[in-house]
Order: C-alpha cells, then sequence, then structure tokens
C-alpha cells in the first residue's frame, strides 16, 4: 500500500511514523523545515504548553521527547521529498464516472508536486564529482526553474495544518478597500510578520485585527512592547461578540490572565486619577491656574467587538495608517456604527487560508483523508480510524 502524506507539521511527521509502523510504504512530501507550528512555538513561546494525548504537555517537552525523534527516523527512512504539491487527482478517474464491479479505489491518486533540478543535480554532484565534467557549469547553472514531477499512491493523507496564505482583514476574509494598495508596504503586517518583520521602535499604537489562536499568540508577542511605556496601545478588532475559548487551553489562560493584570492596573490607575482630580479641585483659584488638571488615564489594550475592518488608508500628516470599522446592526443587538482608528500599523492576525489549489474535490473520495489542522489531542485515535478504514481495502501483511 502506497500512501502520500503531504505536510511539514507535527501531524504530517507523527502520521508518517506511524504509517510506516504499520507496513504501508510512506512518502512524506515536505514544503518547510519539518516541524511546522511547534518549530514556530518554540521559537517565540518555548514556555508554551499544549494538549497531547488528552494531557497538558510543554511545547519543549513534545518537541524534543516526541517530535524530534520521530524527525530523526523519518530522516533515516528516507522517506521525505522535498517540494510543494501542485494539486491531487484521480489518474483518470473523473467525478461521475464509475468503474464496473470495482470501487474507486481501483483508480490511484495522482500527486503532482513541483521540485527544484538543481538541488537534485548539486546532490548527484557530491556523490559524483566527474557529473560536473559531463554536464559542464553553464548547465547546472541553468536549472534554476522549479519542474512538476509525480507519483501515484492508494491513499493520500492530507496534514498541511493552517495553509500557506494569510487571511485578509475584510468581512468573509476579503480585501478591505485599499487594503491591496497597502499590503506590501510598511503599514500592514500578516501573521509570521508579525513575530519576524515588525519593527517596535518608536510605535506607540496598534491595531490588531483578528480572533483565535492567531490573534491570542499576537497578543502575546506584542506584550513586551505594550508593557515597555505608559503610552503604548493595542486596539484590539474582532468581529465576534466576545473572546472565544480556543483548543490551547495554556493560551486561553495566558491571555486571560495577562487581560485580567491590565484591567487591575487600568481600575488603580483610575483610583489614583480620581484622588488626584479630587485634590486639584480642593485647591484655591489661584493655585489652580497655576497646576496642571491631572489627565484621565487610558487602557493598554481596547476591545472593539462586533466589528469589521471596511477600509485602510495611509495617514497624511505622519506616518502610519488610518482605519474604517463598521458595526452592523444585526451583532450585539444594537444599531449600526462606525468608528475610526489612526495607529502606527496594523496587525492582521486572522490566522492562513489555503490558495486556491487545483486539489480535485477529494473530501469525499475513499482512500482521500484529512487530518484536523489545529489539534494533536486524540491525535492517535484519529489515526486509528484511519487505520480501520484502510483495512476495508487493503489486507494486513
Amino acid at each position: 500500500m502506497k500512501m502520500a502524506i503531504i505536510g511539514s507539521g507535527p501531524q504530517a511527521i507523527l502520521a508518517a511514523q506511524y504509517f510506516d509502523q504499520i507496513g504501508a510504504e510512506v512518502v512524506l512530501f515536505q514544503r518547510s523545515p519539518l516541524g511546522g507550528s511547534v518549530r514556530f512555538l518554540m521559537e517565540h513561546f518555548s514556555e508554551s504548553q499544549m494538549t497531547y494525548q488528552g494531557r497538558l504537555i510543554s511545547t519543549s517537552e513534545f518537541f524534543e521527547t516526541i517530535l524530534v525523534p520521530a524527525v530523526l527516523e523519518i530522516e533515516k527512512l528516507e522517506i521525505t521529498k522535498q517540494g510543494d504539491v501542485l494539486r491531487v487527482h484521480k489518474r483518470f478517474l473523473h467525478a461521475d464516472e464509475e468503474i464496473e464491479n470495482h470501487t474507486r479505489m481501483h483508480d490511484l491518486f495522482r500527486v503532482v508536486y513541483s521540485m527544484n533540478p538543481q538541488e537534485s543535480i548539486l546532490k548527484q554532484l557530491e556523490e559524483n564529482p566527474e557529473l560536473f565534467n559531463q554536464l559542464g557549469e553553464e548547465v547546472i547553472a541553468s536549472l534554476h526553474k522549479p519542474v512538476e514531477s509525480f507519483l501515484d499512491f492508494d491513499i493520500v493523507v492530507e496534514a498541511r495544518g493552517f495553509g500557506t496564505l494569510p487571511s485578509l482583514m475584510g468581512a468573509g476574509g476579503s480585501y478591505a478597500l485599499n487594503e491591496y494598495n497597502l499590503k506590501d508596504g510598511s503599514l500592514l503586517f500578516y501573521q509570521k510578520e508579525i513575530f519576524e518583520k515588525l519593527d517596535l521602535t518608536n510605535k506607540k499604537m496598534i491595531v490588531l485585527v483578528g480572533e483565535g489562536e492567531t490573534a491570542k499568540w499576537s497578543l502575546l508577542k506584542l506584550r513586551p512592547w505594550l508593557l515597555s511605556a505608559n503610552d503604548h496601545e493595542i486596539h484590539w478588532v474582532t468581529y465576534k461578540t466576545t473572546i472565544e475559548s480556543t483548543k490551547n487551553t495554556w493560551l486561553d489562560s495566558e491571555v486571560q490572565n495577562f487581560i485580567h493584570e491590565l484591567d487591575l492596573e487600568f481600575e488603580e490607575k483610575k483610583i489614583a486619577f480620581e484622588n488626584a482630580l479630587r485634590k486639584w479641585r480642593d485647591l484655591e483659584d489661584y493655585v489652580k491656574v497655576k497646576v496642571p488638571m491631572p489627565t484621565e488615564p487610558s487602557s493598554r489594550l481596547h476591545f472593539h467587538f462586533g466589528y469589521d475592518v471596511t477600509s485602510v488608508d495611509r495617514l497624511l500628516d505622519r506616518p502610519g495608517v488610518f482605519a474604517t470599522l463598521e458595526k452592523p446592526d444585526f451583532r450585539l443587538g444594537q444599531t449600526s456604527e462606525m468608528l475610526t482608528l489612526a495607529a502606527d500599523v496594523l496587525c492582521v492576525a486572522r490566522g492562513n487560508s489555503r490558495a486556491p489549489d487545483n486539489f480535485y474535490a477529494l473530501k469525499s473520495e475513499p482512500g482521500y483523508y484529512v487530518l484536523e489542522s489545529n489539534s494533536l489531542d486524540n491525535f492517535n485515535t484519529s489515526l486509528q480510524l484511519i487505520e480501520t478504514d484502510l483495512f476495508k481495502y487493503f489486507q494486513k501483511a
């Protein structure tokens, strides 16, 4: 039984290890370095925790004791193929076609992927230096464009995770007005750009647009900056009507505790302001004119529930972005509202979407399985269910 597993993250790695151990002939197609989201968390939140197989485990423990050994085993087996899977389809069968006296499993899946021929040639050169003399330097240098190749499989397991394209800020993941024109500048940052490219120097106000785990990870990433000066502020914009729980209990707890700390800090500031204002009002008029009136404090973190960002544009008087927010009347049972925010940068943390691909309409195709992208909890159970289904079509060796 030949099985293709598509993905670079922990689910793809553990699935490849699992099905290799039960006797499948596995090929793991990896687009990026093995590790995926866990590698990302180790880089930015090594102290974080995750739920795996029904128990809470630190990300570092999962990485070191489970993921790394699995990667080493896979590398030893030499079952990976570097490249981006472009499309998957049946070799010949059309969606409405049937094969007499056979199931659709009779026709194999074709996995079409891109590969870099130069990498392959350079690897061969290491093993056989004489090849260089045969091909010549110019020929090797010309092999820089990816080429398409394919392999055929009985089974395909898709574990591509969250996708590769950052979701946009507009309603339904579409562009907000003018977002496209600002997208490649220095005002809008999406997903990993928030962690890797955002320069917080001289920034005082950030608009964070998003929901779920991505927005929460981004908030934690911005936490040190937010606490580093009293005039730093984040405005969190979400179409949701409340902060919803995710499948990551550690993340939910960490964000909830952080928000609670900010609330307590703001309450203390308000009490101090009210006391200072009371004392200022008690001053004699001739003294009061010489003493500035106490400034009312502002929260570091502002929530804008039920809103969508409908348009963005550059500020005219200084570097920054101008965002228009609108809330429809069917959210929160209120009338429609509109407000505007001026910020230094706008961070879009709505998760990734998948590029429109040429994958065959495979969701209901026998032998094609999709692993849930956002959870490792009860992961082995998911693999066992796939295994049980497989043996409807194949016999154990």
